[in-house]
């Protein structure tokens, strides 16, 4: 069963805007709450709905170069409006799709990178099935929160910045990769690169749902990935003569499936989950390689 998770349309926090200015304030006077800020971003809230709105109509799943290409200039010229230089670097190896990354320079010190992607986990044609729609202050979408309301938050969060006259920073960077959900693997390298020269890193994924994460906050740190790999072989043997012979690699596999999915409970804070099954050989016999 296919799930959105909606994003909500209320008066605007500047939870992103804020964090700039918190990272680039050296007073505790211009952390404080900004009233113009507030206001700009209240005016802003319409604009960053249709931005939303333009995202998620551009079916973008892992795969889909094409549409990723689509998003990818999307983001592009959002980023020249805003006066970046934006370039499109290929992201191999994986989708072969591009990475867009951005730049600007200011007058201040600190380096700033703000990252978020532009693949979703959903199949193409799933617009048809499940078009965008709004429920008073809630919007409904694939891709909505995870990841599209975060690259709109960005680019949105910029032009409230850049009306402001805001050019503290030394230098911003704005990254959106086409491959996160399947790993970044053509993407990875390139971010880790980028973020190595930063002062700060910020990634605009979606919080939590409000049943996990009672309040509105910035997440300090986040779990890594790892892949496990379980081979299982079995011994081939026909199943009418001698099945007694052979060795069924399914029951084994599914014995062991059992018998480690708690193991990652050792390490405190880490979770381990099955999630493909592949037969590389499979002949006439019941019993397979």
């Amino acid at each position: 069963m296919t799930h959105f998770t909606p994003i909500l349309l209320k008066r605007p926090r500047l939870t992103l805007t804020a964090a700039f200015i918190l990272i680039v304030s050296a007073s505790a006077a211009r952390a404080a709450p900004d009233s113009q800020l507030l206001e700009k971003a209240t005016r802003e809230q319409p604009a960053l709905v249709d931005t939303v709105k333009s995202m998620v109509s551009i079916e973008s799943g892992s795969g889909d170069v094409a549409g990723l290409s689509r998003m990818a200039t999307l983001v592009e010229d959002r980023l020249k409006e805003l006066g970046f230089r934006p370039e499109r670097r290929k992201a191999t190896p994986g989708v072969g799709a591009d990475i867009v990354v951005g730049t600007l320079t200011g007058t201040g010190t600190r380096k700033i990178m703000l990252q978020a992607h532009m693949d979703t986990v959903y199949r193409e044609g799933v617009l048809k099935e499940q078009p965008i729609r709004q429920e008073g202050n809630k919007l409904f979408g694939p891709g909505i929160a995870d990841d599209k309301g975060g690259l709109a938050v960005i680019l949105h969060s910029l032009r409230i910045l850049k009306t402001a006259g805001w050019t503290d920073f030394a230098k911003l960077t704005v990254v959106a990769n086409p491959d996160e959900e399947v790993g970044s693997p053509g993407s990875g390298e390139l971010i880790a690169e980028l973020a190595s020269d930063q002062d700060y890193v910020l990634s605009c994924e979606p919080t939590a749902a409000k049943a996990v994460a009672k309040t509105e906050a910035l997440l300090l740190g986040a779990a890594g990935t790892a892949t496990v790999t379980m081979e299982v072989k079995g011994r081939a043997s026909h199943a009418g003569a001698a099945p007694e012979l052979g060795r069924n690699a399914i029951l084994e596999l599914a014995h062991q499936m059992l018998a480690t999915r708690d193991i990652a409970k050792e390490a405190p804070g880490s979770q381990l989950n099955w999630t493909n099954v592949t037969r590389p050989e499979v002949g006439s016999i019941s019993w397979y390689r």
